[in-house]
């Protein structure tokens, strides 16, 4: 559920954005910060869910003597792929924060990109600027709080019965593998959606400027790192594609542990043969 919300809510906001609203001069910092956000409150519901469930399961809870951490379901690699997602994101943000001005009003939503050579003021297209990267850090920041805390819970809390200790490990890796997904998939969400914007502003390298009688003058702009958002460009939809992916494999996903939640009677070996079969 957690993340089927974030794809729907995901794209509501992008028609609702895109074809409902009036947003001119409005810095839609939500476009960006929203994926994050969402898998936040979809993980902390599912947070409070492990918390609760002891009640609702029979059997004699045992605790295993081997030592678990947080990381104890989960494999290296997926939490090598949340870390890079993360630090991209915040070098993303922290980069065109600092390379972003502010307009009129004090909002750093600008990108001054100069002509070199001409007296014409820089031309200034709106950018990723701090405006959008303050939100996006600080719903990252809970994300990674609330991850962090899923896992933790998920690894350390007591399991059913010593009969079902192979079956509940699976069932738990299952959990902690959905949890680092929906975490990866909304960061790369953000981070795709910023790098269009990149891409859309640190892309431009010509302005035509009209003159009398029609005539026009044709200049060339330079940012200095306008490689880099032209390559930000091409990686957006790669990046949202990946993230889409991690999240439909969560929803299709038959959580083991849902034998646990089904047996009545509360016998090991008959939650046992359920799960596996």
């Amino acid at each position: 559920m957690a993340a089927l919300t974030v794809i729907v809510v995901y794209a509501i906001e992008n028609v609702v954005r895109g074809y409902l609203l009036n947003l001119a001069d409005i810095v839609e910092w939500w476009q960006y910060a929203m994926p994050l956000f969402t898998a936040s409150v979809g993980l902390i519901f599912m947070l409070g869910f492990l918390s609760l469930e002891r009640g609702a399961l029979s059997g004699q809870p045992v605790v295993s003597l081997a030592r678990r951490t947080w990381t104890s379901f989960t494999s290296f690699p997926r939490l090598v792929g949340v870390g890079a997602a993360s630090l991209a994101l915040i070098a993303t943000t922290v980069a065109a924060g600092l390379a972003s001005s502010p307009d009129d009003l004090g909002r750093y939503i600008l990108l001054a990109i100069p002509v070199p050579n001409v007296p014409i003021d820089a031309l200034r297209p709106w950018f990723y600027g701090w405006a959008y990267g303050v939100p996006v850090l600080v719903c990252l920041a809970a994300l990674m709080v609330v991850t962090w805390a899923a896992l933790r819970r998920n690894s350390l809390r007591p399991f059913l019965g010593p009969q079902t200790l192979v079956v509940e490990k699976r069932a738990r890796v299952e959990v902690a593998t959905g949890v680092v997904r929906i975490a990866t998939a909304s960061m790369l969400l953000a981070l795709g959606g910023a790098f269009r914007f990149i891409d859309r502003a640190g892309s431009i390298a010509g302005l035509q400027v009209g003159g009398d009688g029609g005539r026009t003058d044709s200049y060339d702009l330079a940012w200095r790192y306008a490689e880099f958002a032209v390559a930000a460009g091409y990686l957006a939809p790669l990046l949202e594609i990946a993230a889409f992916v991690l999240l439909l494999l969560v929803v299709t996903g038959v959580p083991l542990k849902e034998a646990f939640l089904h047996a009545q009677d509360g016998s090991p070996q008959r939650v046992l043969s359920e799960s596996v079969r």
